[in-house]
């Protein structure tokens, strides 16, 4: 069984990070930028919006919104969403009512 990943922060490190969260936020410090784009990350987008949760795997490298971009494949995006697939019924329906009247 392997050791678990995540650390806990000591009770100073956390004060810290709140210093320099209200820092970022107010303007007082630059904000952080995304590991993988380089663009600016919002100051007021919450931690665990910016952290990947660590459920999803991986290192976490520093803050980052690529995570909550979208995870489908190619394949899974091309599926029949619920939108089309009542048009393709209501369409259908149409259909046996016009052959009905016949």
């Amino acid at each position: 069984m392997s050791a678990p990943t995540h650390v806990t922060e000591s009770i100073n490190d956390r004060k810290k990070s709140r210093e320099i969260a209200e820092a970022r936020q107010s303007g007082a410090m630059a904000p952080e930028v995304d590991v993988k784009t380089g663009s600016m990350i919002n100051p007021h987008n919450p931690e665990f919006i910016t952290k990947r949760p660590w459920y999803l795997g991986g290192n976490d490298d520093g803050p980052s919104l690529d995570h909550q971009a979208d995870q489908r494949t190619e394949a899974e995006k091309l599926e029949l969403s619920m939108a089309s697939a009542d048009h393709l019924v209501r369409a259908e329906r149409e259909k046996v009512r016009q052959l009905k009247k016949m």
